[in-house]
């Protein structure tokens, strides 16, 4: 059948029946395309409402997986008045309805990660708080910038045993061609140890944190925010020690540095 036949016969099939059997029958055969309309209509009402009342940002930042999703508001008035932001003319944004977890596949984890991916593409998300696992997660796809592009050798040793190290050869092997190679087919050099710990994070869904004295190449990529009197004080984070980190793209370079140096009081 042709193209056009089809077009009349599902014209014939319309015309002889009563309006609560068309509308029936348009929902069996077009609900995903409707849906997928209105979910699109959805979409550009909000962003162009986005860009229509929008300041720009002094600062964003995400947090994932927090124990108190209304903490947003005291860390975003706190880091403003800590930074001395006048927020009439800019916008601080912690995004705390951010939830990852790497073991599942969730629309939650999908969202998180395609979100995170979405603000790094568009150059506008400037620090990154996570548990140990998520944020590992994060660091092995290159998300953070080694803090030696913005704190001093001064800075980083008085922050020594709050540093959180990656190994920069443990990045290299999770983007190259061995280890898509890996993914693909389930085999992977056992003489490679980073090929090892790879393998094993993708069997346990625990990411592979390694001691500092096991790195070849060790990197500081985020800070660990233990004892943070603005996370305890606001709800965030109370049973977990979340680490942040600033993304590898920020356009906020200063402002980021502050806002973790804020979190570190």
């Amino acid at each position: 059948m042709s193209v056009n036949e089809e077009i009349r016969e599902q014209q014939k099939k319309l015309k002889d029946m009563t309006l609560k059997a068309r509308i029936a029958y348009f929902w069996e055969y077009y609900k995903i395309h409707t849906i997928i309309a209105v979910a699109a209509i959805i979409f550009i009402v909000t962003i162009v409402r986005d860009i229509a009342n929008n300041k720009p940002y002094a600062l964003y930042a995400m947090f994932i997986n927090v124990e108190a999703t209304d903490s947003q508001y005291a860390l975003q008035d706190g880091f403003a008045e800590f930074a001395g932001i006048d927020t009439a003319g800019e916008a601080v944004l912690v995004d705390t309805n951010a939830n990852f977890l790497s073991s599942t596949t969730d629309s939650s984890a999908v969202a998180t990660s395609e979100k995170a991916m979405a603000v790094i593409s568009a150059k506008t998300l400037d620090v990154m708080l996570a548990d140990e696992n998520s944020f590992a997660h994060f660091a092995g796809q290159e998300t953070f910038m080694p803090l030696t592009e913005y704190f001093s050798q001064d800075e980083l040793k008085e922050l020594s045993g709050r540093i959180f190290y990656m190994d920069q050869s443990l990045i290299d092997y999770l983007m190259s061609d061995q280890y898509t190679d890996y993914i693909l087919t389930n085999k992977y050099d056992e003489s490679n140890k980073y090929a090892k710990l790879a393998a094993e994070y993708q069997e346990t869904f625990v990411f592979p944190i390694m001691d500092y004295e096991d790195m070849e190449n060790p990197v500081p990529v985020g800070i660990i925010l233990e004892n943070s009197a603005p996370l305890t004080d606001t709800g965030a984070y109370v049973t977990k020690t979340p680490i942040a980190g600033i993304v590898t793209n920020t356009q906020h370079k200063d402002n980021a540095k502050k806002f973790i140096q804020y979190l570190m009081q």
